[in-house]
């Protein structure tokens, strides 16, 4: 006879639940400043903590998977890897009354000056992804999220060039969670551009500055695509 249970599946979510790293980030990143949502930039720079997602499952599977290509890295011979760097950490730079903003982009490759970095997806969200790289559809969620990993990956390219290595093109190599073959593994490809990122730079320091001034965190607008705005109730 078989039965539902709950002990086992308790200490399952547990271990899943384990804090790792990340999770103790105190100071913002290149995925924090990135962010198009003016408000929860500003609460991640005034040091708020967010409130635990019940969604956290996605993101322990891309844990997973990073973990996994990581380890695979440490064994290939693949010429593109020559001299990688993995998850080495970068500095953006310095704000007055904040401190060193550093970052750790997932993958650098010195030998063709390029930069990667893994983002896992399910095949719903990647189709509209392509589409929105088409040209076909171009939703305003697709934008947002897209907007994000652009400026994101920007950054980090930013803080490797200013450590002396050379940033031609950046990937987006995104892998479906959901997936079951090569297809679910799609790759985009674009220049670096350092405005995009000293643009998003310009941005934090000003908000910080107004921070310092008096102005509240939440006294920001939400964006209307914000996922942990919409699901948190602050639009």
């Amino acid at each position: 006879m078989v039965t539902n249970g709950s002990r086992l599946k308790n200490l399952a979510i547990s271990l899943l639940n384990t804090r790792t790293e990340r999770d103790g980030q105190k100071k913002v990143g290149a995925s924090q400043i990135s962010n198009p949502c003016t408000k929860h930039l500003a609460l991640a720079l005034a040091g708020v903590e967010p409130e635990p997602s019940k969604y956290w499952l996605g993101g322990k599977v891309g844990t997973a998977i990073h973990s996994a290509i990581e380890a695979a890295i440490e064994h290939s011979d693949a010429e593109e890897l020559v001299g990688a760097r993995v998850e080495q950490k970068i500095v953006l730079g310095e704000i007055d009354g904040y401190g060193t903003v550093s970052s750790k982009p997932d993958l650098v490759l010195p030998a063709i000056n390029h930069l990667v970095d893994w983002k896992t997806s399910t095949r719903a969200k990647t189709k509209k992804i392509q589409a929105w790289v088409d040209g076909t559809k171009q939703d305003a969620g697709t934008t947002y999220t897209m907007q994000k990993y652009i400026g994101q990956t920007q950054l980090y390219a930013w803080g490797v060039a200013q450590s002396g290595l050379q940033i031609d093109n950046i990937s987006l190599v995104f892998i479906n969670r959901d997936g079951t073959s090569d297809s679910d593994v799609l790759e985009y490809t674009f220049a670096y551009d350092e405005s995009i990122a000293v643009a998003l730079w310009n941005r934090l320091v000003v908000l910080w500055e107004e921070l310092q001034n008096g102005v509240h965190p939440e006294s920001y607008a939400g964006h209307p695509e914000c996922f942990n705005c919409s699901v948190s109730g602050l639009l």
